[in-house]
Parts: C-alpha cells; sequence; structure tokens
C-alpha cells in the first residue's frame, strides 16, 4: 500500500509542478509618472502590499532565486514552499506575519517559478540556506517555517545551523533524495510538527519523526486530509494559524 501511495504521490507532484510554473505577475515598484494618490499608484501600492519587496537570494553553488520580503522587526520567519506548490502558497500567512510585527521572507526553490526552470529536490537544503544567509543579518532571532519538502530542507539546515524554531507542516520522512530520519534527532531548535490525520501521502510520519526528535517538541495532528500550506486554507486554518503565531510568539522571548 505505501508503495501504491509513494507511486500516487510521485505521478501527482509530477502533473502539479507543471502547474506551478505558470508565472506571478512581478512585484510593483515605487517608480512611475502616475501622479501620487491616483488610482494607479493606490493600485501598485496595494500590489507593493500584497506582493511585499521582491528580492534574489544566492545560492552557495551560484543559483540565483527569487523572494518577497514582508514586514519588519528583529524576528524573521523564513516560509519554505512545498513540491507541489510555489511561494505563493506562503503569501498569506506572510501577510499575517508582517502585520504581528515580524519580517517574512517567501521563496521559490529551483525550478519553480522566480528561481529558474530546473528542479531539483536534493538542492532544497542548499537553497533554504540562501534564504537564511539572506535573513540572518537582518533580525536578531530567525524561524523556519517549512510545508513538505520545504520541511525536509528546514530540518537539513537547523541539524547544522542555530534557528529560534521550527514549524513542519506535512514532513516526508524521504522524499526526492533528501532523507531527514537522522537529521531530525540533531536538530536542537523547538519543533512544531503538524499533519491531517488523512494526509494521502505522508501521514503518521511526522508522528514518526516527532517521537524520534530529540529537540523540545510538540504534535498537532488534525482531522482532514490537507497536505502542507494547504492546512491554512482548510478547516482548522484559523486554530493553525494562532498555534503558529504563539509558537513563533513564546520562543521569540
Amino acid at each position: 500500500m505505501k508503495c501504491i501511495l509513494r507511486m500516487l504521490w510521485s505521478h501527482w507532484m509530477a502533473a502539479t509542478v507543471v502547474v506551478a510554473f505558470a508565472g506571478r505577475a512581478p512585484a510593483a515598484t515605487t517608480t512611475g509618472s502616475a501622479a501620487e494618490g491616483s488610482p494607479a499608484t493606490s493600485a501598485r501600492a496595494s500590489l507593493v502590499v500584497t506582493e511585499g519587496t521582491a528580492v534574489r537570494l544566492r545560492a552557495a553553488d551560484g543559483a540565483t532565486l527569487g523572494g518577497h520580503l514582508y514586514g519588519a522587526g528583529e524576528v524573521g520567519v523564513i516560509l519554505a514552499h512545498q513540491y507541489n506548490g510555489d511561494q505563493t502558497g506562503w503569501t498569506d500567512f506572510a501577510l499575517v506575519l508582517a502585520a504581528h510585527g515580524y519580517q517574512a521572507l517567501t521563496f521559490d526553490f529551483r525550478g519553480f517559478p522566480e528561481s529558474g526552470p530546473i528542479v531539483h529536490v536534493p538542492d532544497a537544503p542548499v537553497d533554504l540556506m540562501a534564504a537564511y544567509d539572506f535573513m540572518q543579518p537582518r533580525v536578531k532571532r530567525l524561524f523556519i517555517v517549512g510545508a513538505s519538502m520545504g520541511s525536509d530542507a528546514a530540518i537539513m539546515l537547523a541539524a547544522q545551523h542555530r534557528v529560534c524554531g521550527l514549524i513542519l507542516l506535512s514532513t516526508p520522512v524521504e522524499f526526492g533524495g533528501l532523507n531527514v530520519y537522522d537529521a531530525d534527532a540533531q536538530v536542537k531548535a523547538p519543533m512544531l510538527f503538524i499533519e491531517t490525520a488523512g494526509d494521502p501521502f505522508v501521514a503518521g510520519q511526522s508522528e514518526m519523526l516527532f517521537k524520534h526528535a530529540v529537540a523540545p517538541k510538540s504534535l498537532k495532528i488534525y482531522s482532514g486530509s490537507e497536505h502542507g500550506a494547504e492546512i491554512l486554507a482548510g478547516a482548522h486554518g484559523v486554530e493553525l494559524r494562532n498555534l503558529m503565531l504563539q509558537f513563533i510568539a513564546e520562543h521569540s522571548q
């Protein structure tokens, strides 16, 4: 049964990633000839709020990645997306974080809309490290929130580098050449594992990693079958958002 689910996941991911390549509109800039207060200016201002400030990240191997920075403050949160999505899956929560006084960064892993044409999952930790290097000098405390593939990258990074906490949604033990079982036990930062009971791809794996972790940890399993950041758009979205905000606040002291 696990093999069948794994095959279905692989086929589904391959199909959905094609959809992910649909380009997003570029972030608005402050340049332009429209007069202040005009409808055109107001529209651009709205885009800046909803898309954040466009930034470019450079990975250790020279790859360049597109990201968007939201908010300000001494506490930063990196939002790492899942395989069947892109950074726009985190936009709403990035805006929530900014409204609560945090500085949030979304970015596309390589091969996703703003970060080149070729997907390579084993490089996800390298890409996340570029986001980490970008944010670290800008904040005093740094968290990583990951979904699925993004969670795996977060665990790999946090096993070797200091963070204040990890929030991990729908985390596979192994995916696309990444196996986080050993790294899971090397993380020292507090860890919050989140999953839905009916997740067709990783159900039960967050609990496995939760039990294996040695850091301060907690586990929340919701009803339903949403995967990754999709949980925030589901029936438990408000509860999850508040749980994540509470975790960040508690570990920002």
